[in-house]
């Protein structure tokens, strides 16, 4: 790998050329997502005293959640900042006084800065009549850029996987590997807290729910985001509790076919320290079916392939955080995180060969038992300023990740018939995979608003990638009793990749139309070293990325908007190593070490509209991409052998409408809906293959929660696919029902959950291919139909900290006002 001196020689020379007030140490704190600030000061309504040490916490106005909180010092006085545009809630509370509620209070970028001057408290009723209070944030929340899946309020995730609880959320499919597609693309960006760590390079499959806060859906992404992804960006945004003193949750689960899983999540929080820390257990068993059948057009012969698979996958989880305020103006923050994975698998497939009379002339049985060690590390280094100005702000991180992978498979082959005459013939073979993967990721981001409605932000990053990938393939010779390396087969892979990248976003707003424009320009730079056949690929590319966001706000819900994004898809190491994997010796792979990058300009125009109890919100897109990349399948009739590589296509277009609404037709019955209707096209006329294929497609999603007495919700989520098209064939159509019941005990401290996934066993990954001389159908079905039965508590430390709270107002003591 090259070395990193460059980028930390860039943020070292960002910091001593910024300007002095840039370098100074006495800053308040803000967030780079927020605008906003409300202050204010509590007094006794009846002698004007201050009242300090109160505790402030601001609330969604919607559905009650937490925003952010302070406490105010000893004059009465608290500012809460890092408040994003919005509607909300204060809740004042303080010993020996009654709860006040203030509502109404918005954020909006021309009145971000929310001063509420002196507020009285006062004994008495609390004023609970000012506002309602609704416990219960949704379960999907529709915005202009993005959808935000809470967690907590998915039943179908409590004890799964961050793709079980993505099933039936709006623009995404989930294959049953787990693999995850927005729109009909696979090619999506996964982040954790907006930045590429250990866990985006895992399958959604690989992460439990129980680390994940909400997961975000963001389809046209600006210039600030990395643009790596076709369909876009989903960000997962990890659990993190700003509660005072110590608290967190414990969760186990057991479910069908000896899976299991549990989690235990912790924090502590005082003066300027905040801690966090976890642990995930989880055992996965889903064995699978699958069934393909080829035609050889050419021959008029066929070939039948049935397989079994069964796979066992043990992993552990654990990761640690902690943040330090320097002083209220600066903070810096660490993490790690660090995964095993421990996966036994067993796999069959028996090959059998017919004539065109269908009569049975080849058969062959593979078996392969497989192991698979591997791990993931991530450390994670941050440091924020912020300035006098409101929204000014200079931020700086370094991110280091590490995978590895260490995969032994053994193979045996019998051949029992060939040529219509029996036979026995068994060979046995061993494949060991050693992969690792190192990748450090520098940035820096820097914000500064011009005025109340305008603002400008710019920002470096550079990534820095190297995946060694070692392959060792290995004959048994019985009559040495040992193994022997098979230098046809063996081959070792070394690819390098460089990005660097400068950003920068304007945005304004002029009356009632908002507007934010963004330019990304990148520098790529990549080697593909195939050791082995000692073949070298070097690459290098300068790409622009434009964004553009226009935002009509009719009323406060009636708004529309429309975006335009430009993305890249970068191809691989896989996808462009060139060397041929005779592992299964009738399906034979290798990559495309010419292939190019694909470009997308990607287009969306968005309405959403909110009335008392209902949301509409609806969206025209349309998606074109060139040099996309297709894997390219073809067909030998006289071996009966189908290799499968990698080519861009000439170009490809997706475009068509989303409607996406929720209703509550009573407080007990919550009910969100999409329906998705999309044409996708794919041509290669005038490339390499003269291929096309073009075809409408959809898919539904409906999520009933029913609160059907205290306490006790059930939740029904339904999904269907209808048929799509790829460059050589189409994937056909998938359906599922999925079944959860929560109920809150222990006084809410403990929830005892029951989901069933698939409850009547239809997910099937099944798709039809054809080409140049075949035509081939495939069928794959894994079991799905799992019910779990799981028990979480809640350790709060509610009561020990008003207890705590009290003594501290009691001695006339305080603490900075850092423990909030």
């Amino acid at each position: 790998m090259r070395t990193y001196v460059l980028p930390l020689l860039f943020l070292t020379f960002l910091y001593l050329s910024a300007p002095p007030d840039l370098q100074a140490q006495d800053q308040p704190t803000q967030n780079t997502s927020t605008r906003g600030k409300v202050s204010g000061t509590v007094q006794d309504a009846d002698s004007k005293a201050p009242l300090g040490f109160a505790n402030i916490v601001l609330l969604t106005a919607r559905d009650s959640s937490l925003v952010t909180g302070a406490t105010s010092d000893i004059e009465g006085k608290f500012e809460l900042d890092r408040v994003p545009q919005g509607q909300f809630i204060l809740r004042i509370s303080s010993v020996g006084y009654p709860t006040r509620f203030i509502p109404n209070i918005r954020i909006t970028d021309t009145d971000s800065n929310i001063r509420l001057g002196a507020i009285p408290v006062k004994g008495g009723a609390t004023q609970l009549k000012e506002v309602q209070i609704v416990t219960e944030r949704p379960m999907v929340e529709f915005q202009l850029d993005k959808k935000v899946v809470n967690m907590e309020q998915n039943i179908a995730a409590q004890g799964g996987s961050v793709a079980d609880a993505m099933q039936n959320v709006p623009s995404v499919d989930v294959d049953l590997d787990g693999n995850v597609s927005l729109r009909g693309s696979s090619n999506v960006t996964i982040l954790v807290d907006g930045k590429r760590t250990a866990l985006s390079n895992l399958t959604l499959d690989q992460i439990p729910a129980s680390m994940i806060e909400s997961v975000e859906l963001i389809t046209n992404p600006s210039s600030k985001y990395d643009p790596e992804g076709t369909s876009g960006v989903i960000n997962l945004i990890l659990k993190k509790n700003m509660k005072p003193g110590f608290n967190g949750t414990a969760t186990v689960n057991v479910g069908t076919y000896e899976n299991y899983n549990s989690s235990l999540n912790l924090n502590y929080r005082h003066y300027k320290w905040n801690f966090n820390g976890g642990y995930d257990f989880r055992r996965s068993y889903r064995p699978g079916v699958r069934r393909s059948f080829l035609t050889n057009l050419e021959e008029g012969t066929f070939r039948e392939d049935l397989g079994t698979n069964r796979r066992t996958d043990i992993s552990h989880s654990f990761r640690f955080g902690a943040d330090y305020s320097i002083n209220p103006k600066n903070t810096i923050s660490a993490s790690a995180l660090y995964r095993t994975g421990d996966e036994r698998g067993f796999n069959s497939i028996l090959n059998r060969n017919l004539d065109g009379e269908m009569n049975l002339t080849r058969l062959n049985l593979r078996e392969t038992r497989g192991t698979e060690d591997d791990g993931v590390m991530d450390y994670n280094l941050g440091y924020r300023r912020t300035f006098d100005q409101k929204g000014r702000e200079w931020t700086a991180d370094v991110i280091y990740t590490e995978r590895f992978s260490d995969e032994v498979d053994n193979i045996m082959q019998r051949l029992t018939l060939e040529n219509g005459q029996p036979v026995d013939r068994m060979n046995q073979q061993r494949v060991s995979s050693d992969d690792n993967t190192r990748r450090i990721v520098t940035q820096s981001d820097y914000v500064h608003p011009i005025n109340e409605n305008s603002r400008f932000e710019a920002g470096y990053r550079s990534s820095f990638q190297l995946l060694d990938n070692d392959n060792k393939f290995f004959n048994y010779d019985p009559e040495t009793n040992q193994w022997l390396v098979n230098d046809n087969v063996t081959n070792r892979f070394v690819y390098d990749e460089q990005v660097h990248a400068l950003y920068s976003n304007y945005s304004n707003k002029i009356k009632d139309i908002s507007f934010q424009a963004g330019l990304r320009a990148e520098q790529t730079f990549t080697k593909s070293d195939q050791r082995t056949q000692n073949r070298v690929f070097d690459n290098q590319y300068f790409s622009l990325f434009p964004s553009l966001f226009v935002t009509k706000e009719f009323s406060r819900d009636n708004t529309v908007q429309f975006s335009y994004s430009r993305r890249i898809n970068r191809p691989r190491a896989w996808s462009l190593n060139p060397f041929i994997d005779y592992s299964d010796t009738l399906n034979i792979r290798s990559g495309n070490p010419e292939l190019l990058p694909e470009f997308i300009n990607s287009y969306e125009l968005g309405y959403i509209k909110y009335w008392d109890n209902t949301s509409f919100n609806t969206t025209v897109f349309y998606r074109r991409t060139n040099d996309q990349i297709q894997r390219f399948r073809t067909f030998d009739p006289a071996s009966g052998v189908t290799s499968t590589t990698f080519l861009n296509l000439a170009s490809g277009s997706s475009y068509g409408v989303e409607l996406v609404g929720t209703y509550n037709p009573f407080k007990w019955w919550k009910i969100n809906a999409s329906v998705s209707g999309f044409r996708v096209e794919l041509n290669d006329a005038g490339g390499d293959t003269e291929l096309s294929n073009d075809q409408w497609t959809w898919n539904s999603k409906l999520n009933s929660n029913m609160t059907v007495w205290k306490d006790l919700a059930i939740q029904v989520s339904a999904n269907y696919r209808a048929p799509m098209a790829d460059i050589q064939g189409q994937m056909q159509e998938m359906y599922a029902v999925d079944l959860g019941l929560k109920k809150d005990v222990l006084n809410k401290k403990g929830t005892i959950t029951l989901r069933i996934s698939d409850i009547f066993d239809t997910r099937e990954f099944n798709f039809e291919s054809f080409g140049p001389g075949f035509e081939q159908t495939h069928n794959n079905k894994r079991q799905t139909r799992i019910a779990f039965i799981g028990f979480t508590y809640r350790l709060n430390s509610e009561d020990s900290n008003r207890e705590r709270r009290r003594q501290r107002d009691e001695q006339g003591g305080g603490d900075d006002g850092f423990d909030y």
